[in-house]
């Protein structure tokens, strides 16, 4: 019978890779330098050791990727979006004081519904850089399926926080992002953690 992962274990691995990822600076790196990375830790002493006495080895470059590195990934991209508040965002883009009506939980986290004194709808949704589209899809899904937020007719307005995480993004890369948006009315907010 396999040994089972016990918690104390599992957390020293994630830390260890979590330490390791800093170090490489895993977020910035190209695919292929991203591979050879998981490599290495696959053969690692503190990591793939590790987990080749509770997994099949086959398992373990799986485990660390999806089960340790893409939730590295999902924590800096949180704590980037969390930097940057959506009522400031709207005032920076509409020159409009609002308050928050609503918070996205679940699925919908990093969805943020807002409302000005005049009553104007607006929505923010966080996503990364690289898919700034899944985020545009989840504020209009939101949209679509709640047809509150259209007020007199008047669909809310989009606004999107993309968190910019390790990767360099160079003006041009904005302004390109900005002007696909820009013809559709929607406002890009890029944020740092």
């Amino acid at each position: 019978m396999a040994k089972v992962l016990t918690p104390d274990k599992k957390s020293a691995v994630k830390k260890t890779i979590y330490k390791k990822a800093d170090e490489f600076n895993y977020a910035s790196r190209s695919r292929i330098d991203c591979g050879r990375f998981m490599d290495e830790l696959v053969t690692d002493d503190e990591v793939g050791s590790v987990l080749n006495n509770y997994m099949a080895k086959e398992k373990i470059r799986t485990y660390i990727k999806d089960g340790v590195l893409n939730a590295y990934t999902k924590e800096l991209t949180a704590k980037a979006l969390k930097a940057t508040s959506p009522t400031d965002t709207i005032t920076q883009f509409y020159s409009v004081e609002s308050s928050v009506i609503q918070k996205g939980k679940g699925k919908d986290i990093g969805l943020t519904v807002t409302r000005s004194v005049d009553g104007k709808i607006f929505v923010v949704s966080g996503g990364t850089v690289l898919k700034w589209e899944t985020a545009l899809r989840k504020a209009l899904e939101l949209i679509a399926k709640e047809s509150g937020l259209t007020v007199n007719g008047n669909t809310p307005s989009v606004c999107l926080h993309l968190a910019v995480i390790g990767q360099d993004l160079t003006d041009a890369d904005k302004q390109h992002i900005n002007t696909a948006l820009a013809a559709i009315s929607v406002k890009a907010r890029f944020c740092s953690g």
